[in-house]
This record gives C-alpha cells, structure tokens and sequence, in this order.
C-alpha cells in the first residue's frame, strides 16, 4: 500500500547507530572518581527505547552486540556488559510487550527495577568468576539511570521523529 502522504519513512537503524556509538563514548567517558560510580546506564536507556519503539530490528541480538563492544572498548571481562544488556532487553520484551504505551513515571520504576535486577546478577556472576570488586554502587547507578530516563526519553522521541523514523511493526500486516 503506498504512503498517502508521500513522505519517507526512514529504518530505525539511521539513528540507532549513531546514538550507538554516542552512548559508547558516554559510557567509557572518563569522569572524576567522585561520580564514575554514579554513571547512568546510558546505552540501556538507548536499547531499551528501540526496543520498545521497533522490537523487530532492536532485540537481545543487536543489546548483545552492543554489550560485547563496550566490554571490548571498555576492558570489562568478555561478556559481562552483553549479559547485563541482554537480559534487561530480555525482561522489558518478553514480560512488558506494551511497554511504550505506558506512562512515563511506570516505565521509570520499570527500567530502575530491571536495571537494578539485572546488576546484582552481573555482581553475583562476577564474584563466581573471580572479579572481586565489593561495591554496591549499582544501586545508586540504577536509581541514577530511573531519574534520568524521561530525559533521554525526550532526546529519542525528537530524534524519533525529527528524522522521520518508522518501525517495522507499524506497518500494517499483509495479507496472503
């Protein structure tokens, strides 16, 4: 069926990948020692916002993919950060399909919720393979990355439509 209105619809993956690589650089940014404990989740936020907005193109493959590069750019054990962005993907795609549809004050205990789960299993997985680091500041990273979601929701919702993105599963079902 053709666009009535003749405009150009864009692949989500225009503006995935640079963002991609911009919440990389965010994530292995160099902050002073006082607040590199308190870092927000940045590239969850990202995923987690395709996720929801076109879950056919961004799902537990490409969080994977995302997760094993900063471990890589990062010098994290092989796997940890692809296993902490896996499983949030995870949870939020299979246990909260209407995700976007809801307010924002839910997807923000939602997103600090399955933040926070998801990092005491990287710690306890961490302790089993010999990374002993006794912080608990995951906590307080997840509750920094709850407090600023609706503003990296913002940011991707203007980015959203500024560059006329449509998802896959907007388009209407054919018919056979």
């Amino acid at each position: 069926m053709p666009n009535p209105k003749n405009e150009v619809r864009r692949s989500s993956y225009v503006i995935f990948f640079p963002l991609l690589f911009v919440m990389l650089i965010l994530e292995i940014m160099h902050l002073p020692a006082s607040i590199a404990a308190y870092r927000p989740d940045f590239l969850a936020t990202l995923v987690l916002f395709f996720l929801s907005k076109d879950p056919k193109r961004i799902n537990v493959g490409i969080a994977w993919i995302s997760g094993l590069i900063l471990d890589l750019i990062s010098g994290a054990p092989f796997g940890i950060n692809a296993l902490t962005l896996a499983l949030q993907v995870f949870i939020v795609g299979t246990q909260f399909r209407h995700f976007a549809d809801f307010m924002v004050w839910q997807q923000m205990i939602i997103i600090g919720i399955v933040n926070l789960v998801s990092h005491i299993g990287v710690y306890w997985l961490g302790h089993l393979i010999g990374q002993s680091s006794y912080t608990t500041h995951f906590s307080l990273q997840a509750l920094i990355t709850l407090l600023i979601w609706p503003i990296m929701l913002g940011i991707y919702r203007f980015l959203w439509y500024f560059f006329r993105v449509s998802s896959v599963s907007s388009k209407p079902e054919q018919e056979l």
